[in-house]
C-alpha cells in the first residue's frame, strides 16, 4: 500500500476532524490534505520528479508533515535530516542521496548558504515561511488524488547515526512503512479516538512511524510539541487529553523526576510506549508506581522500520523484556554461522518480514553483509524465553571481553540505576594490558556528596568481581543525541 494513497483514505472519511495540533492552532484533515497538495505542486514546479530524492531540514512542525506527505504524494523520495547535523555531514548526505531539493526554515538558511559553493549540482532550496504565501489555483491542487508512487517505490531515507563511519541511508519502501504502522496499530489497539503526542524528532523512524504515520493513518490527532520541554509535555497531556505517548527513555526519566507532577497529570493516558534504547527496570517500575501508567517496551531499528517486537497492550508485560514479535515479524537467535538457537540461549537477534528495509544507498557491499537470505542482522545480542520474550542484552559492538567474559554492559548499568543516587548511568570497554578490557562506568548523580569509594562498594556487593567498574567518572550530564539516546562513542574519545 502506498502511504499517501492510504492517508487519503483517511482524509475522505474524516474531513473535518482534527489531524494536528501545534502551538495551540488545531488543522483539519481537509486543511492537512490541501497544505500538502500546494507542497506537491510546489516540488512540481521546481522540476522534481518521481523517485527523485527530495531533503526535510525541518524541526517539529505542521510544516514537516506537509512536506514530508507532499512529496509521497507525487512519488518522490523524503529524506529527513537532523537539524542539529555540521555543514560537514549535511554535505555528505546530500550528495550520497543526490538530493534535487531541499527544505528548510530561516533557522537553516546560513548554514545552507555557506555550502552553495562546496558541491554542484546543490539542491534547489525551498524556504518554508515562503512557501506559505504561495497562491495555487484550488482546481490545480485536486486534479489528482492519489499517488504516484508504487508500494515497492522508495519512500523514505532514513540515515543511521554513523557510529562506525560515514552514516549510511537506509532504503525504505511504502511497504516497510506502511505494514509496520498497520502491524503496531493491532498491537497497540489504536483507533481515530486516540491523542498522539510527536515529541521525538520527526526525521527520526521511531517518531515517524509510532507516532506521525500511526496517527495519520488511523485518524487519530496528532499533538506536535517541539522542542521538549518536560514541564510543557506534561501540561499538554494535561489539556490535550492525550491517550498514547512514544518517547524514548531519557524522557521517562525526566518525567519521573519532576516535581508536583502527580498520577492526576496522567489520567487519560492509557499507556507510555517506550524504545530507541532499553529502559532499566528500575525505571520502569518506578515511573508506573509513581504515575500510575503502564510502560510497554518494544525494541526496532532504522532498517525495520522501525519496530520489531512489543509487550503485548492487554497480555502479559515482562519487565526487562522488549516483547514478542509485532504481526507479520519474525525473529530468531543466532550463533556465529546463523544458526537458531533454543530458548535462554544468548545469540545475535536476526528479523524478518516486509519491514526490512531494501538496502542502504549506494552501498552495496554493507547492505549484503546486513541482509542474508532475507533475514536482517541487527548487530544486537539477545535472548529469548520460553514464552518467546525477547530480553536485548547489549550491541555486538559493545560486549566488552575480559579474560575471556563477555560483559554486557547493560547488566552492570541495570544495577547502577538501582542505586538511590544515580540519576543516569552508561558503562563502556576501556583497553587493559592485563585484562584485555575493562569495565569504565560514567554516571550522573543526585547528590554531590556521594563518592567513588562509596560506588565501588556498592558495585562489589551487586556484580561478580570481573563485571565490577575499574573506572568510575562522575559527569553532570552524559551525551545523548538529539532523541535523547545516549551516544557511547563519545564516552571513548
Amino acid at each position: 500500500m502506498n502511504i499517501y494513497d492510504a492517508f487519503s483514505k483517511i482524509v475522505i472519511e474524516n474531513k473535518e476532524d482534527t489531524a494536528l495540533v501545534h502551538n495551540g492552532n488545531s488543522i483539519s484533515y481537509k486543511e492537512l490534505d490541501e497544505s500538502c497538495s500546494i507542497y506537491s505542486q510546489l516540488l512540481l514546479s521546481n522540476g522534481v520528479k518521481s523517485r527523485d530524492c527530495v531533503a526535510i531540514y525541518l524541526e517539529n512542525s505542521p510544516e514537516f508533515l506537509y512536506a514530508y506527505l507532499g512529496l509521497l504524494k507525487i512519488g518522490a523520495t523524503a529524506v529527513p535530516i537532523n537539524p542539529v547535523l555540521t555543514e560537514t555531514e549535511l554535505q555528505y548526505v546530500l550528495q550520497n542521496c543526490n538530493a534535487k531539493a531541499l527544505f528548510i526554515g530561516e533557522k537553516q538558511k546560513e548554514k545552507l548558504e555557506n555550502l552553495k559553493d562546496t558541491f554542484s549540482p546543490f539542491p534547489r532550496l525551498l524556504i518554508v515561511e515562503n512557501i506559505k504565501i504561495l497562491n495555487f489555483e484550488k482546481e490545480t491542487l485536486l486534479l489528482n488524488n492519489t499517488s504516484d508512487g508504487e508500494a515497492n517505490d522508495i519512500a523514505v531515507i532514513i540515515y543511521t547515526s554513523g557510529t562506525t563511519g560515514k552514516p549510511k541511508g537506509a532504503m525504505l519502501t511504502h511497504e516497510n512503512l506502511y505494514s509496520n504502522a498497520m502491524s503496531f496499530t493491532q498491537v497497540s489497539q489504536t483507533t481515530k479516538q486516540d491523542r498522539i503526542v510527536a515529541v521525538l524528532p520527526m526525521f527520526h523512524l521511531f517518531c515517524l512511524t509510532v507516532s506521525v504515520n500511526l496517527s495519520l493513518l488511523n485518524g487519530a490527532k496528532l499533538l506536535i510539541q517541539s522542542p521538549f520541554n518536560p514541564t510543557e509535555l506534561v501540561q499538554l497531556i494535561r489539556d490535550e487529553k492525550v491517550t498514547l505517548l512514544a518517547a524514548v527513555p531519557t524522557i521517562y526519566n525526566y518525567l519521573y523526576h519532576l516535581e508536583h507532577v502527580t498520577s492526576k497529570d496522567f489520567s487519560t493516558v492509557r499507556t507510555f510506549i517506550s524504545g530507541g534504547s532499553s529502559m532499566s527496570v528500575d525505571l520502569l517500575k518506578n515511573i508506573q508506581a509513581k504515575y500510575g501508567v503502564t510502560i510497554l517496551e518494544g525494541y526496532g531499528l532504522t532498517e525495520t522500520a522501525p519496530v520489531i517486537s512489543f509487550n503485548p497492550y492487554k497480555g502479559t508485560c515482562k519487565p526487562g523484556s522488549v516483547g514478542l514479535d509485532i504481526p507479520n515479524v519474525k525473529t530468531k537467535i543466532v550463533d556465529e554461522v546463523g544458526n537458531e538457537l533454543a530458548a535462554l540461549e544468548v545469540g545475535e537477534v536476526i528479523v524478518s518480514g516486509p519491514n526490512v528495509m531494501k538496502g542502504y544507498l549506494n552501498n552495496k557491499i554493507e547492505t549484503d553483509k546486513a541482509i542474508k537470505n532475507g533475514w536482517f542482522y541487527t548487530g544486537d545480542i539477545g535472548r529469548k524465553d520460553e514464552d518467546g520474550y525477547l530480553f536485548l542484552l547489549d550491541r555486538k559492538k559493545d560486549v566488552i571481553l575480559m579474560n575471556g567474559y563477555s560483559v554486557y554492559p547493560r547488566e552492570i548499568e541495570e544495577v547502577l540505576y538501582a542505586h538511590p543516587n544515580i540519576i543516569e548511568a552508561a558503562v563502556i570497554g576501556i583497553k587493559n594490558e592485563r585484562t584485555g578490557e575493562a569495565v569504565k562506568a560514567f554516571i550522573v548523580l543526585n547528590d554531590s556528596n556521594v563518592t567513588e569509594e562509596e560506588i565501588f562498594t556498592y558495585c562489589k556487593k551487586h556484580l561478580a568481581k570481573y563485571k565490577q567498574p575499574s573506572e568510575i567518572q562522575f559527569l553532570e550530564e552524559i551525551p545523548k543525541n538529539s532523541t535523547g539516546k545516549i551516544m557511547k562513542r563519545l564516552l571513548e574519545k
